[in-house]
């Protein structure tokens, strides 16, 4: 498990190399020397002997409000689209272990990882492909470097309507893909009016405005920056308090 010079000045070489959204001070750089050292483990060929503590070691801001909102228990299935290699997801199923617990994530290495946290809890549905605009095949990656282009091959993916006819509306759903959640709510999400949903918007890879939802209730939740917006969207006239900490 221990990493070669080589492989320790590749991950330097390739930080000089990213596209990274733009912050203030360390925080970026560090974030992404960290994320870097992560796709570097998860790549190598000792990959499959790493335990859970080596991954929660690499889940950032485990201590964020984000973590405390994962944490309320929920009344229905939840879903967490973009799960990776399941940070909230496990506090989600410990959360909310009469629910239901739905994984999305399309990264054909991340999926590892993600079964492997979560084999534990059986209240956790992993679905291994992406919520998409349409439903049509994506592009998806082998590699754990999620900041990359995707490698291929494609993979079957799954509309919004598709996902709420297979497993019904979700009393709460995280969105964290990468820029897709510009197209997956271009327009309105009617199918998914009375969930509570928290969306993460990444203004650096996609130039459009942030859309406004008229059965929803937005709140901003956290952000870096200005370049990473994350809301929370409470159902309009729902008897639920807004319960977003802080």
């Amino acid at each position: 498990m221990v990493l070669s010079l080589f492989e320790s000045k590749l991950i330097m070489s390739d930080m000089r190399n990213y596209s990274w959204p733009p912050t203030k001070g360390l925080r970026g750089p560090l974030t992404l020397a960290l994320m870097k050292f992560s796709f570097v483990l998860r790549a190598h060929p000792m990959r499959f002997l790493f335990s859970n503590w080596i991954l929660r070691w690499f889940d950032i801001d485990s201590a964020d409000s984000e973590t405390k909102f994962f944490r309320h228990k929920w009344r229905g299935s939840i879903w967490d689209v973009g799960a990776s290699v399941g940070k909230y997801t496990v506090i989600l199923a410990r959360a909310n272990p009469d629910c239901t617990i739905y994984a999305f994530e399309p990264n054909l290495n991340s999926l590892y990882y993600l079964g492997y946290r979560t084999a534990r809890y059986p209240n956790v549905v992993i679905v291994p492909c992406a919520l998409t605009a349409d439903g049509a095949p994506s592009k998806t990656s082998y590699s754990a470097d999620f900041l990359a282009p995707p490698t291929g091959p494609h993979a079957y993916s799954v509309s919004l309507q598709e996902a709420v006819a297979r497993f019904g509306r979700p009393a709460f759903a995280k969105f964290d893909i990468e820029g897709d959640e510009y197209f997956v709510f271009e327009r309105e999400p009617r199918v998914l009016v009375g969930a509570h949903l928290l969306i993460e918007w990444h203004h650096y890879k996609v130039s459009c405005s942030i859309p406004e939802f008229q059965n929803w209730h937005a709140t901003d939740a956290a952000t870096d920056d200005g370049v990473i917006v994350t809301k929370y969207y409470r159902p309009a006239g729902s008897a639920h308090a807004n319960i977003w900490p802080g």
